[in-house]
Formats: structure tokens, C-alpha cells, sequence
């Protein structure tokens, strides 16, 4: 069977967002169900995410400076799904850190193997970015609220197996070939590649924005189901939850036409500036109301700031580079700034959870600190 590239892309996405939803929007949820405190939950998914951001800026391109993109496409997944299986065995909290540890230096590759492959396609003409990777909010959609009923009727236990067959999906559309391979033949340049972006301001300046306002996001990714638990029946859990990436969804749909226009410096000032009303909204927020809209801002402090990322990395980062810069993308905002606040967020939690996520709301707006640097005329070669 096979695909044409932008199909596969968008399959890529989907599958890959579905299990994100369960191990982003639930783990906190079966891990406070497996009898852990919110302190150990933070340290461990603190933990996980700062192995994140050594594998997806060292690891992942080691790999592949050695091996094409579309060949890690076909072998990372059924790792990924082999390194998840010992979730099963976890009791204690010294075997919940060990096997954070080892998932988190696995799993986290997919984000910067999907990213590369999708922005390399569209810098080739072969793709639109936006509309390709709104089929990763869909998948988040369906993981968020399959999950999420499944954990209702089942109880949170079932989350589990939930993620290790989400996996297992995402490894069996492996078995898809794209028509346009050869566009995928591509290897890294490795350490080179992150030589050259250090030595570039503007890059930095992005990184720095994407950082703080991707990282601000931890105490939602962590404790955002156990919140709206506190405030909404269980059953309308999925439903509150699932309103983030539909809002994710449209923006992506959109971005092509409305918000690729707008510049890349313009969408991360927006992002900026909606995760602070987000979470300073989300600080006071009493009833389903208020959290519902507070989803909806997704759109605007997510999907904006990956978008302006994206789009800086197609247009003015050289081909040969742009795997170094989705890792330390990943590395660093999806990665350890997520990790650091989420250990802070953990921490703030069991007195407030309003002062952790107006903590959240700090490290958004302090972003805008950087935009200035942000500006660049240099174009991407290929």
C-alpha cells in the first residue's frame, strides 16, 4: 500500500496524536489512580521530560545524521511501543522514575521525526504545513476523548493499555510506503547543524520565546484533567478537554490562508500573550464555563507559538540544519522549560493550584522580552 507524501505525513500525525493524548492529557490522571501524590507525579514527569530533552537534541540527531528520515519513520515507533509495555509493572515511585526515565529518551523522537519530515515536504512543495498537521490535532481529538471515555467506563487503569496500543498503531502504519520517498532520503548534519544555529541570534531569540511559552503550558498538560475533574463531572471530562486541540484543529486548517500571513514574530506574540489571559483565566476559573473557554484559547497560546516555530525553521533555516532545530525545539519547549515548570508547577500545586498557573502566566508574557531579537532577513537554502 501507499500514499502520496502529503497523506503519509498527515497519517504520520494522526496516529502519533493519539497516543500524545493519552500520555499528555491522562498520565497524571492513572498515575493520582495508581495511588501517587501530585508532588510524585510532577518529579516524574518532570523527569521524563527533561530525558526528552536529551534525546530529541542529542540523540535524535545522532540517528539521524546515520539514518534517512523515512527509515526512523519505520523503526522508532515499534520502540517506542516495546519501551512503553513496562508501564504495566510500575508500583513503586523508584520503578515510576526509572521507567519515565527510559520511555521519556525514547517516545519524545516522534515530535522533532514528525516536524522535519512535514517542513522538509513543505519546503519541497510537496505539503502545506498547516492543513497537514491539523490531522495531529484531529488524532489528539480522538486519543483525548476515547481515552477519556474509555477511563470512565473502565476506570483509569485501562489508560495504560490505551497508550501501549496507541503505540502499536502508530508502528503498524510503518508498514505504509510514500510515493515520493526519495524526498525523505535525507540525513542530518548532527552536531555541525546545532554549531551553526548557536551562532544565530534570531534563531535563539525564537527558541527562547518558544520555550517560555510552550513550557508555560506544564501545569495544564500535567494536572489539567485532575482541575477539570475538581470542577466538571467525570463524563464531561473528555468533552472539556477535547475542546484544546479541536481549537488547535481549526487554527492548522486555517493557518495556509489566515495566520501565514500574519509573520512569524506576529504569531508569537499572540501566543504570548493568549497563554497569559489563558492561565490567568484558568487561576480563577469556577465553573465549566470558564474552563471550556479557557480550552479554546489553545488555539492562540499552543498552536500559534509551534506554528511561528515552523514556520521560521521552513523559511529561514538551511535543509542540512532544520533536524537540529526541531530537536532542540523539542528539546527545550517541549522539553526541559516544560520540565522545569511542571517540577515548580508540582511543587506550588498542593498549597494552590491558582499560584502555579499564574506562575505559568509569568513565564508567558516575560517572553515578549525577546521578540526584538526575534527579526532576521536571512533565507533558508536548500
Amino acid at each position: 500500500m501507499t500514499l502520496s507524501i502529503r497523506a503519509w505525513v498527515s497519517t504520520r500525525f494522526l496516529t502519533f496524536f493519539v497516543s500524545w493524548a493519552v500520555f499528555q492529557s491522562y498520565w497524571g490522571l492513572w498515575l493520582a489512580g495508581r495511588g501517587f501524590s501530585v508532588a510524585e507525579i510532577g518529579t516524574a514527569v518532570a523527569c521524563s521530560l527533561v530525558a526528552r530533552s536529551i534525546t530529541v537534541a542529542a540523540i535524535y540527531p545522532a540517528l539521524n545524521r546515520h539514518a534517512t528520515l523515512l527509515r526512523l519513520s519505520r523503526v522508532v515507533p515499534w520502540l517506542i511501543t516495546a519501551m512503553a509495555v513496562p508501564y504495566i509493572l510500575v508500583t513503586g515511585f523508584p520503578l515510576l522514575i526509572a521507567v519515565s526515565v527510559v520511555f521519556g529518551l525514547i517516545y519524545p523522537i516522534m515530535l522533532p521525526l514528525n516536524e522535519t519530515v512535514a517542513t522538509v515536504a513543505a519546503r519541497q512543495k510537496l505539503l502545506p504545513y498547516g492543513p497537514t498537521r491539523a490531522l495531529g490535532s484531529a488524532g489528539f481529538m480522538i486519543g483525548t476523548l476515547v481515552a477519556g471515555w474509555l477511563a470512565s467506563a473502565l476506570g483509569t487503569p485501562v489508560l495504560v493499555y490505551a497508550l501501549i496500543g496507541s503505540c502499536l498503531l502508530m508502528a503498524l502504519v510503518g508498514f505504509i510506503h510514500p510515493r515520493e520517498a526519495a524526498a525523505l532520503d535525507l540525513r542530518g548534519s548532527g552536531a555541525h547543524g546545532f554549531v551553526t544555529l548557536l551562532r544565530n541570534r534570531a534563531f535563539l531569540a525564537c527558541l527562547t520565546i518558544a520555550t517560555l511559552v510552550q513550557g508555560s503550558h506544564a501545569a495544564y498538560y500535567s494536572f489539567g484533567a485532575i482541575r477539570a475533574g475538581e470542577i466538571a463531572s467525570p463524563t464531561a471530562v473528555p468533552l472539556l478537554l477535547v475542546l484544546a486541540p479541536l481549537s488547535e484543529f481549526a487554527l492548522f486548517s486555517l493557518a495556509r490562508a489566515r495566520f501565514e500571513s500574519l509573520g512569524y514574530r506576529s504569531l508569537f506574540a499572540i501566543g504570548a500573550l493568549v497563554a497569559t489571559g489563558r492561565w490567568t483565566l484558568l487561576a480563577f476559573a469556577s465553573n465549566w464555563e470558564m474552563l471550556a473557554f479557557s480550552q479554546l484559547l489553545h488555539a492562540g497560546s499552543y498552536a500559534t507559538t509551534h506554528l511561528a516555530f515552523a514556520m521560521y525553521v521552513r523559511d529561514h533555516i538551511d535543509v542540512d540544519d532544520q533536524g537540529a532545530a526541531q530537536g532542540l525545539y523539542a528539546s527545550l519547549a517541549m522539553g526541559l522549560g516544560t520540565a522545569v515548570l511542571t517540577f515548580v508547577a508540582g511543587q506550588q500545586l498542593s498549597a494552590s493550584f491558582s499560584s502555579a498557573l499564574l506562575t505559568m502566566a509569568g513565564a508567558a508574557i516575560v517572553s515578549l522580552v525577546f521578540l526584538p531579537l526575534a527579526r532576521t532577513k536571512r533565507k533558508a537554502t536548500s
